[in-house]
């Protein structure tokens, strides 16, 4: 039997707990309300973001009258649509006459008439409205998106083209601070009455449930495999790969030291690198808490009232904590806690 899961972020595994509740708002929202043009999906890093945007665009693209484009963060984003616009509409034989020449990042369209056009902006316009008059809609997909000024350009011409009517919808993934990064841009201010898709953890007894059918197991094991997990998308894959691979039937101190280890080569040093000296100082006061409260936090840590403040906001950002009813902290990511605690001692 294959292994039903995959330790690779966002590559679908045949083990999956589907995000229906996100999936049937987007294509709700989509394919019969007017008013929503776009949605911005956002989480840290595993939580499903990718798997979430290519399993909604795949549903969308069965679609007789849907033409679905994806295109890379890190291209020319306006070129690469005139581009994707001319080979799709041309293999559907929406573009009869129509002839392209690309010597990227140059393109020039000649139309059925001799015209020639090179701007990738008339170009990617031209298309759409044609498509339009067919009843077409163009779902635009972007994965991970960041503030650069290729994103920049094509926010404000996606901007001008649904300011137009034309049915142009675009969905895209990025990291929670990457997306209030783009909202908060000036030059990009429509972006922050997008709806958003904050993913978040999976259900604990689902998860249990996954694990007890596929691994047969008892009630006991799978919900200790499910609360190992915490919920976070890319640990419940790491967990099931793992216990099948090693065909287990217990979750013994070697197996969970196995689990520990490639969650933090494969995560959690990310995680932990890209923080401030100050994030760091304050996930450690916070690990090294009893109940997790403001006082313990600031003692530990020795802040004051304002920076205790300002790292615990920027840390509930970036989606690495939470608080509860009581303003108690924890950790969203499953045994962070347990990798802080050991990593501190090399600091």
């Amino acid at each position: 039997m294959k292994n039903p899961f995959t330790l690779m972020y966002g590559i679908p595994s045949s083990s999956v707990i589907s995000r229906d509740d996100a999936i049937n708002r987007i294509l709700k929202s989509f394919m019969y309300d007017e008013s929503i043009y776009m949605y911005l999906i956002t989480g840290i890093r595993g939580t499903g973001k990718t798997v979430l945007l290519r399993k909604t665009s795949e549903i969308i693209s069965k679609s007789e009258n849907w033409i679905t484009i994806d295109l890379n963060p890190q291209a020319d984003l306006i070129t690469s649509l005139a581009n994707k616009l001319y080979n799709q509409s041309k293999a559907k034989k929406f573009l009869e006459g129509w002839q392209i020449s690309i010597n990227l990042p140059y393109l020039t369209i000649t139309k059925e008439h001799g015209e020639k056009i090179s701007d990738p902006e008339i170009i990617s316009e031209d298309i759409i409205a044609r498509l339009a008059k067919t009843n077409k809609k163009i779902l635009i997909t972007i994965d991970e998106v960041n503030t650069t000024q290729s994103f920049r350009q094509f926010a404000n011409f996606y901007q001008a083209l649904i300011g137009k009517g034309l049915p142009v919808y675009l969905l895209m993934t990025g990291l929670k601070e990457n997306i209030n990064s783009i909202i908060n841009d000036k030059s990009m201010t429509f972006l922050s009455r997008a709806p958003k898709i904050e993913l978040e953890p999976l259900s604990l007894p689902i998860v249990a449930l996954e694990y007890k059918n596929i691994f047969n197991l008892d009630d006991a094991v799978a919900i200790e495999m499910a609360k190992l997990t915490n919920g976070y998308a890319f640990a419940y894959q790491v967990l099931g790969f793992l216990f099948f691979e090693k065909e287990k039937r217990v979750l013994d101190a070697s197996f969970i030291n196995e689990y520990d280890k490639y969650l933090w080569n494969n995560g959690y040093n990310k995680f932990w690198n890209d923080l401030s000296d100050k994030d760091r100082k304050f996930l450690i006061a916070l690990a090294s808490t009893e109940g997790q409260t403001k006082n313990e936090i600031i003692n530990i840590g020795s802040f004051n009232e304002n920076s205790y403040s300002q790292y615990r906001r920027r840390l509930i950002e970036k989606g690495l904590i939470v608080a509860d009813a009581y303003n108690h902290l924890s950790f969203v990511l499953p045994r962070f806690r347990e990798y802080i605690l050991f990593i501190q001692k090399f600091e």
